[in-house]
């Protein structure tokens, strides 16, 4: 015979989980032999919560991340079109053949070594101790070439490395040589 739990509570004035777990039991239930296997689990699984459920977090939305940061690091060799810096603001200025896009992305304009470097600014009309501190990014040429044939040579190369690419790639089987 099933019995509601109401039923035992009802009958019990005392702890009745307790009494189950030693094997005695109050009068009504006579001993833990007398329950059913049925009974015995339903009576042992039963919790019931004391608050209300809370309602769910409305935090829980997090924002995809941006990748911002300094894409090439000093003395590494950029090529024109390059990402040196993505960021938001002018953390850092385009200095020699750098270039800055809308959302303030530098940029290499030519091949070259990658130079960061700090240098004070004075606003004009202003007192020298109001001058800023300001970190600029600078594309060098190679071998501190700033001959005239230089836009020249860096045509070879990155057309060079363009042709490594398509063939790395499998481009050159596919669209032809250009």
């Amino acid at each position: 015979m099933l019995r509601t739990l109401s039923h035992y509570m009802a009958s019990c004035s005392f702890g009745v989980q307790q009494q189950l777990l030693a094997g005695t039991a109050c009068s009504v239930l006579g001993s833990t032999s007398s329950l059913q296997p049925e009974e015995y689990t339903q009576w042992q699984g039963r919790r019931w919560a004391t608050k209300k459920q809370g309602g769910s977090t409305k935090n829980k939305a997090d924002s995809q991340p941006k990748y911002l940061g300094a894409k090439m690091s000093h003395g590494q060799l950029a090529f024109p079109g390059q990402m040196l810096v993505k960021q938001r603001g002018t953390k850092f200025h385009p200095g020699h053949n750098v270039g800055m896009g809308t959302d303030f992305t530098l940029f290499a304009k030519s091949v070259g070594f990658v130079s960061f470097r700090h240098s004070s600014v004075l606003p004009p009309g202003r007192k020298p101790s109001a001058a800023k501190q300001r970190k600029y990014i600078d594309v060098l040429p190679l071998n501190n070439d700033w001959s005239e044939g230089y836009q020249a040579k860096v045509a070879q190369m990155v057309q060079r490395r363009n042709e490594i690419r398509r063939q790395s790639l499998g481009l050159a089987a596919k669209f032809g040589k250009k």
